[in-house]
């Protein structure tokens, strides 16, 4: 099981904006080894209670956010991550648990017993609550990352674009899924996280923009194109 703590802020912002800033962050921090100059696919598969609970606290902007997903690099991929993150305002904690393609299938399928053989107590506790509060897929949000690496404070700065949702949560295997549009094509959403501080060559980059700082879901934003 993997835990991470981190802040993170979240800045809505144009393309152009991004493509003035990835000079100046190519300068002082490492592109991600993934992908092609650090930029690949990420595709997340949400899950919620049967009353939402989830989306809920994300549209009623609730200080405490919790959000249940598997997450895939390619639909072709031996392996999916079961991630539970839970947010405080701008403090987070994200735990992960390493999973099969078949346990990721089945966890599709509702069939969430596999979870109790675990020897993670995250793996009981997620079982518990999504058994208890009848926790079903929801969306399937894909987008493109391009991201940046500082050593210092574990700092990443990712930018992601072409943010695309399902109309429905089923089929993350799926080679073609049918996607909509979540933003403007000319927008994405710039991404801050590290832990205890930023630092300064960070932070000099990204303060023109630090005003723009607000809250940001794909998730909520992929379940209300289909509300």
């Amino acid at each position: 099981m993997l835990t991470v703590f981190r802040k993170e802020i979240k800045y809505v912002i144009p393309i152009e904006w991004f493509l003035q800033i990835e000079r100046q962050l190519d300068a002082v921090m490492h592109r991600d080894t993934n992908g092609v100059r650090g930029t690949y696919t990420v595709r997340s598969q949400y899950y919620d209670s049967v009353c939402d609970r989830d989306l809920m606290d994300n549209l009623d902007g609730l200080m405490e956010k919790r959000k249940i997903r598997v997450r895939i690099y390619s639909p072709d991929a031996a392996r999916a991550k079961l991630e539970y993150k839970c947010k405080s305002g701008n403090d987070g904690v994200k735990y992960s648990l390493d999973l099969s393609r078949a346990e990721a299938e089945r966890m599709e399928r509702h069939e969430y017993g596999f979870l109790m053989d675990r020897s993670e107590p995250l793996a009981a506790w997620i079982y518990t609550k999504m058994i208890r509060e009848v926790y079903r897929p929801k969306t399937i949000v894909v987008y493109d990352r391009t991201a940046f690496l500082y050593e210092v404070s574990d700092v990443r700065v990712t930018f992601d674009h072409n943010l695309r949702g399902t109309a429905c949560g089923y089929g993350l295997f799926e080679r073609s899924p049918f996607l909509l549009p979540l933003m403007q094509p000319d927008t994405g959403v710039l991404e801050v996280k590290y832990s205890g501080f930023l630092p300064a060559p960070v932070k000099a980059i990204v303060g023109r923009i630090d005003s723009l700082a607000e809250a940001s879901s794909k998730y909520s934003q992929s379940r209300l194109i289909n509300l």
